[in-house]
């Protein structure tokens, strides 16, 4: 009993002591490390308001951190991402950060956006008559009007047998007047053009012989193909036959 009581009372002495030896320690340290400035004619700095709203208008003096309102489109972004937000966690309730779901709500816009630009493309490509611009090494489609078409493709004498085959005599007489009109122009009388008039045609034809007989045949030609009436087997046979003689009057070749 004795000497439990000696080692507890020999305890306290030696944390005694130890707590007084560091306290002088910690003195003596923090009187070494005061020191003072002895220098002679110390002024303590004045300062007017002159100088005190030069340096408040230093942008070098000024530590205020300034916060950048966000632009609308930033607003738009983060209220849409709020709204798919919500609408995944109606969906799959509350997710775990870094999960599976997590890495789908963020993955599926960008997927959207990817969709959405490629129908786009798509849709362009489909629909835009100009797409055939970047075909290289193809040749370019001459497209005709159809007088054009008949006059420089066709095979008019044969379409005037149809024609009068079928009783459709008022297309009979279109065909014989195209038919003249291809004669002219192969004789080079005529430089045959869609957007010209009879007028301009009749003032190329230099024989007045063929010019005549041409603005005759150009009169049947406007009567009856432009006329509201029927066309019976024998007035085309009339016309028919002012046809076949300019047709032979035009010569076949210019030397």
């Amino acid at each position: 009993m004795f000497k439990l009581t000696f080692f507890f009372l020999s305890l306290l002495v030696s944390n005694s002591y130890l707590q007084n030896s560091l306290n002088d320690t910690i003195q003596e340290n923090t009187k070494k490390e005061i020191r003072y400035d002895n220098s002679q004619n110390l002024k303590t700095p004045e300062f007017n308001q002159a100088t005190i709203e030069k340096f408040k208008n230093d942008k070098n003096f000024n530590y205020t951190d300034q916060i950048n309102a966000d632009s609308w489109w930033s607003q738009f972004k983060t209220w849409l991402w709020n709204v798919w937000l919500k609408f995944w966690h109606w969906l799959a309730g509350d997710f775990e950060t870094g999960g599976f779901i997590s890495f789908l709500v963020h993955l599926l816009p960008y997927l959207f956006i990817f969709a959405l630009v490629a129908f786009a493309i798509w849709l362009f490509y489909r629909l835009n008559p100009g797409a055939s611009f970047f075909k290289s090494g193809e040749k370019s489609e001459v497209f005709f009007s159809e007088d054009e078409e008949i006059i420089k493709r066709k095979n008019i004498p044969e379409l005037i047998k149809k024609a009068v085959k079928n009783k459709n005599y008022r297309l009979a007489v279109r065909y014989n007047y195209l038919l003249i009109l291809k004669k002219l122009t192969d004789a080079e009388l005529i430089n045959y053009a869609v957007d010209k008039t009879n007028s301009e045609y009749f003032a190329e034809i230099a024989s007045e012989k063929i010019n005549s007989r041409f603005q005759k045949v150009t009169s049947i030609y406007e009567f009856i193909w432009y006329g509201n009436f029927s066309v019976t087997h024998n007035d085309y046979l009339k016309a028919q036959k002012t046809f076949n003689v300019l047709e032979n009057q035009i010569p076949n070749n210019i030397d």
